[in-house]
């Protein structure tokens, strides 16, 4: 019997910087059958120079757009797999065995629909900042918090529908994809493994796009009754807690084969990191 198919999307626009990462950990997997599909909006620093050269096994298309979700929109319908990833292109899989333990879990877990595991987060060049875990999937947790880091989740194309993202969403268009989800009683599973890296640098949106933000979580409380900025603090100040500790049991379980460029040594300071150091300013405070 054949496995399935595995189609990472990456939407990408001037991300040149990153994007040579991001193809090599797709590229290295060691499951044999993976498409990467990659909607770029018509960049000006190189990536279609990446792209060009990137090999028989990216499909990808570079024309203007309307932002993250119409990319990511546009790559779901270019693709052909049975399972999801979204990997944006500043973000890389973590070691090249994700794909195969990814697909493996799926194979167990038939009844499985969405599988996310833990994240590492890490500055522009490659320092781990922390691990972010991740908890056993709530559907009430996720209503406080997002919990699922997005490079991380994988999901069947038999619980999605085109157009896969709403594209009035502009910051939380993961989060809404995940509640949407839930909502509609997929079921939710984490895998046990760091999955992917989240790479915090100075252009991500997360520091750019505040007020889009707010405006995305009044629609999302609205909507699925997801906690507003300054509600459950109690509760979302928990999970921060449990995510810091949890997540240092995972430093020595972090591969020592990465996928992705990195220093010397990436883990240096990262215990802590993980455990002491406040979120101050970027990218001083995690040095």
């Amino acid at each position: 019997m054949s496995r399935p198919r595995v189609s990472i999307l990456t939407p990408s626009f001037n991300q040149a910087e990153w994007l040579t990462d991001n193809l090599r950990s797709v590229a290295t997997q060691t499951y044999p059958n993976v498409e990467h599909v990659i909607m770029d909006g018509g960049s000006t620093d190189g990536s279609v120079e990446l792209l060009e050269s990137a090999g028989d096994g990216v499909v990808w298309r570079s024309e203007s757009d309307g932002g993250q979700a119409e990319a990511i929109n546009k790559a779901f319908e270019a693709s052909t797999g049975d399972i999801i990833g979204w990997i944006n292109a500043d973000d890389a899989y973590v070691d090249a065995g994700v794909l195969a333990d990814v697909v493996s879990f799926f194979e167990r877990n038939a009844k499985v629909d969405v599988a996310y595991g833990h994240c590492l987060q890490t500055t522009a060049d490659g320092l781990v900042i922390q691990v972010l875990w991740a908890p056993p999937f709530d559907v009430r947790l996720l209503s406080t918090v997002d919990f699922i880091s997005q490079p991380t989740a994988f999901i069947r194309r038999r619980v999605l529908e085109a157009p896969m993202l709403d594209e009035t969403f502009h910051f939380a268009l993961d989060y809404d994809l995940w509640l949407g989800l839930a909502h509609r009683g997929t079921t939710f599973a984490r895998m046990p493994r760091i999955v992917a890296i989240d790479r915090h640098q100075p252009a991500r949106k997360s520091l750019t796009m505040l007020d889009v933000h707010e405006a995305d979580s009044q629609r999302l409380a609205k909507t699925y009754g997801a906690a507003l900025p300054g509600q459950n603090d109690r509760a979302r100040s928990r999970f921060y807690l449990r995510q810091r500790l949890f997540g240092a049991m995972w430093i020595p379980r972090i591969p020592t084969e990465l996928a992705f460029d990195a220093p010397p040594n990436p883990l240096a300071g990262l215990w802590r990191r993980q455990l002491f150091s406040r979120k101050t300013a970027w990218p001083e405070g995690y040095r």
